[in-house]
């Protein structure tokens, strides 16, 4: 193996590693988005508040993995101009400039984790959602039940992502 392709062969295994990482803490924060949820629906506060510092924690992971990547990608893309070929700006660059060892090993390693990752990101989004507007719903009835304690009567309605909307008076 030659110097070039062995530095590319590390870069390769090293990006693999990130994306690998990747996967393993977003899952880890798609299971605490799940568990908030749950929380959210018992009311139980002290148990939710411990869940959303352990999702800070995991973001903060996920702040260090991406940093990493950055750094990883920086020294492929230095390697890449110095063999005079199209340094990477996008992960589908990123999988096609490494498909020389995933077809080598026939493994397609680096493109099934990143398939795997989007998948992860998307439910975790999916489920934010979910948690918005859980949220939304108990700000709103909470709003409720103080108005109507305190006499006060007033009129909502709502955007097309459920927010409520004051009404021009």
């Amino acid at each position: 193996m030659t110097q070039d392709k062995n530095e590319l062969h590390v870069l390769y295994f090293q990006v693999t590693d990130i994306w690998r990482r990747f996967c393993e803490t977003h899952t880890e924060l798609l299971d605490k988005t799940f568990e908030e949820y749950a929380l959210l629906l018992s009311s139980d506060i002290e148990a939710l508040e411990e869940v959303l510092s352990q999702k800070q924690e995991i973001i903060k992971r996920i702040n260090f993995l991406e940093a990493a990547r950055e750094r990883v990608i920086t020294s492929l893309n230095v390697f890449l101009s110095d063999n005079n070929q199209k340094e990477v700006d996008s992960v589908s660059e990123l999988i096609e400039v490494m498909q020389i060892f995933e077809n080598e090993n026939n493994s397609k390693h680096l493109y099934r984790f990143n398939m795997l990752l989007i998948d992860v990101i998307e439910k975790i989004q999916d489920q934010n959602k979910k948690n918005q507007v859980f949220l939304n719903k108990a700000i709103n009835s909470l709003r409720e039940i103080r108005e109507e304690a305190m006499g006060v009567k007033s009129y909502a309605t709502y955007n097309q992502k459920g927010f409520s909307v004051k009404p021009l008076r």
